[in-house]
């Protein structure tokens, strides 16, 4: 029997006619076709996302009109008027070939079409391609080549770059004060932003009083990046009592930027988030209703505001982080130009050339902080860095008891009471021990007791001192 069966695939496989194997004419399978070769360059499905995603002629957009299911009712259509041109007489089988359960049998079959389904990871791809109005920007060579739907691209800017932007230089100058290595870190910044490459695992964090240039330069950045760009909540990179749903970070897949503005008073990074969000880790998100999917962001995340939120934990992952800029200098409300974004906006190929411009910087150079920018993130780290504090005004330095030992829970003990006085977090003994630890200081245990303890270590004397 099996020989049979074997000498029936066999005769399949090498039949001559390739009619053997289609399909009846005007089967679901037969219009399923038709619609593929229609338009297997014009939509693609995405499985994970449940979307059609439809050729706009400069990228991929998601079909919120239902034109994939109106593009079957077009192929269903025109089959069933060919039908009734070759059997006049069939009027039933034209109304079945037309009827909404073929229509929807051919969207549905359409989507496991090896020239229409794509996988979650095909889309973006290519992290130099920065893509315009005007065509793609390579952005390794700073080359722009015309649109093509095999770039899978579900972004664009909207302007494509072109020619300089005097009032946009005018207004980082008097913004930062002619602090012309501020300017050249914020051209270098916003050029690697245009990029999905991610090397820096970097947040910037643009803080100010009101009236100082960080929303003008900001919202003129984010509206030049057009669907690059996306603005998030602040509370998803704060800490807060519930979890928020994971649409927040499913919407910032094929991003490049990410702007976030408007801190409150009293709010806490979420640290394990934000390391995790700018280290290069993958991210498991969803939409509403969907499945989950995985992507890797590509995105520079800037956030903005009045009030810096706190740190839990200052530790190495942290300070290679976060970057701080300082938005210092309030233009009198008398001196403001009401007409300045009307200006920016007429200036806007210009300034996206000069962040392609920063772009190259970037890649000979690196992102260089200025000194203002370091200077204001070092404050920062050591405004925030409790343990820190504890340490030089509770303990004695490590260097010059080489053989002390002292007990992690006396320690423990003295740093939850300086947390008391001070308003900061003690956390967990565990917690307390493993930051000592990570601060190079030498965890061990007691020979004889075996009590936890710190060597080389230990508290002051005379905390009046």
């Amino acid at each position: 029997m099996s020989n049979l069966h074997d000498e029936l695939d066999l005769a399949l496989a090498v039949s001559s006619n390739p009619l053997d194997h289609l399909p009846p004419a005007y089967s679901d399978e037969a219009l399923t076709r038709r619609y593929t070769e229609a338009f297997k360059d014009k939509q693609r499905w995405v499985e994970l996302w449940g979307k059609w995603m439809i050729w706009s002629g400069t990228h991929w957009q998601e079909d919120d009109t239902r034109l994939a299911l109106h593009r079957a009712r077009q192929i269903a259509t025109q089959a069933a008027a060919e039908f009734l041109g070759e059997v006049p007489n069939s009027k039933n089988g034209a109304e079945k070939i037309a009827s909404s359960k073929t229509i929807y049998a051919i969207e549905r079959l359409a989507r496991s079409s090896r020239e229409i389904a794509t996988r979650t990871g095909d889309w973006d791809a290519d992290l130099w391609l920065f893509n315009t109005p005007g065509g793609t920007v390579d952005l390794r060579t700073g080359e722009i080549r015309p649109h093509a739907p095999a770039d899978l691209i579900t972004r664009v800017a909207r302007s494509a770059p072109d020619g300089d932007c005097p009032r946009w230089i005018a207004f980082l100058q008097e913004t930062f004060g002619d602090d012309e290595e501020t300017i050249g870190f914020i051209q270098r910044l916003l050029g690697y932003a245009l990029t999905g490459i991610c090397q820096e695992h970097m947040l910037a964090f643009c803080y100010g009083t009101g009236g100082n240039g960080k929303g003008v330069l900001l919202n003129t950045v984010q509206r030049i990046f057009g669907s690059y760009a996306a603005t998030a909540a602040v509370e998803t990179f704060t800490s807060s009592t519930y979890e928020r749903h994971s649409t927040d970070l499913a919407m910032l897949r094929g991003r490049r930027l990410v702007l976030a503005q408007e801190t409150e008073d009293g709010q806490r990074w979420a640290e394990a988030k934000i390391k995790r969000i700018t280290g290069g880790d993958e991210i498991t998100a969803r939409y509403m209703r969907q499945d989950n999917f995985t992507y890797t962001p590509q995105f520079t995340l800037i956030i903005a505001g009045n009030h810096k939120p706190s740190l839990r934990n200052v530790d190495e992952a942290i300070k290679r982080r976060l970057i701080m800029i300082p938005f210092e200098r309030t233009v009198p409300a008398d001196r403001r130009d009401p007409k300045l974004a009307e200006a920016l906006e007429a200036e806007w190929p210009g300034i996206l050339a000069w962040m392609i411009e920063g772009c190259s910087e970037w890649q000979r150079e690196g992102l260089k902080p200025s000194k203002a920018a370091r200077a204001a993130t070092n404050d920062y780290l050591l405004e925030e860095d409790a343990l820190g504090r504890f340490l030089e005004e509770r303990c004695q330095p490590i260097e010059l008891f080489d053989g002390e030992e002292t007990p992690t829970r006396t320690i423990f003990g003295d740093w939850q009471e300086w947390c008391a006085t001070t308003g900061e977090y003690a956390g967990t003994e565990k917690s307390f021990s493993q930051k000592l630890a990570d601060r190079g200081h030498e965890r061990a245990k007691h020979p004889k007791t075996r009590v936890s303890i710190f060597r080389g270590l230990r508290l002051k004397t005379n905390q009046s001192d």
